[in-house]
């Protein structure tokens, strides 16, 4: 399987796999050039996310920062929160309900 992210208005709907084997498609991410203000990231159809996932989204958090884009994550996978807590950065993530 791999990763899809649709844009729909202010949101990004991410699909199947957040891993080193997927994210070389998003790389470098160019969704974000064509967004301004508060940006959804929503993961609700993520199936597996890896240690690599969760470093290429705070590498995306950072960048969307110095654009001045607000993001905000939705629908955050079981196994993305234990990879935050065991990597100690759960505080940086901006996850909402």
């Amino acid at each position: 399987m791999s990763l899809t992210i649709k844009q729909q208005n202010q949101a990004l709907l991410f699909s199947g796999k957040l891993d080193r084997d997927t994210l070389m498609v998003y790389s470098p991410f160019t969704l974000l050039n064509t967004l301004s203000g508060k940006v959804i990231f929503d993961f609700s159809a993520l199936t597996n996310v890896d240690s690599a996932g969760l470093a290429w989204l705070i590498q995306q958090l950072a960048r969307a920062r110095t654009m001045n884009l607000q993001i905000e994550i939705k629908n955050v996978p079981a196994q993305l929160l234990s990879l935050a807590k065991v990597s100690a950065v759960t505080t940086i993530l901006p996850i909402i309900d």
